[in-house]
């Protein structure tokens, strides 16, 4: 079992990207990389496996980043054995449908924004117990 130090974050929305970043904070997360956008987030985990960067020991992806779609990240992830060992949560003002959706890609949990800090805090705490 080990902890949860560097978190991936993808969030277009500022006001969520800092409530999600303190929120990780709050919970003992070190380090939060964010991106806003569907295209700087691929970029970034692409970096990761091809080891020009550590890849996050978590990921957290909003399905809906305004003219993109998560989905595609989410796909992406899904995919790809290395990235899908890395935990992730979706975070997402999207429903139940998705919720639905999420558990066909495996992730490891699905948080609706209006389901609040405690919500999210304690999917964070258990992405630490999923890490080896």
């Amino acid at each position: 079992m080990g902890q949860i130090s560097r978190l991936f974050l993808v969030e277009n929305e500022p006001k969520d990207l800092r409530f999600a970043t303190d929120t990780a904070l709050s919970v003992g997360i070190s380090e939060v990389e964010a991106r806003t956008s569907l295209t700087a987030a691929r970029d970034y985990l692409e970096k990761g496996l091809n080891g020009e960067i550590l890849l996050p020991d978590g990921i957290v992806l909003d399905l809906d980043l305004g003219y993109e779609s998560g989905y595609e990240l989410l796909r992406f992830w899904h995919c790809n054995p290395r990235l899908a060992a890395i935990p992730l949560i979706v975070w997402s003002i999207l429903g139940d449908h998705q919720r639905e959706i999420c558990k066909l890609f495996n992730v490891s949990a699905y948080v609706g924004k209006w389901e609040g800090a405690a919500a999210l805090r304690d999917a964070l705490a258990k992405l630490g117990s999923t890490v080896s």
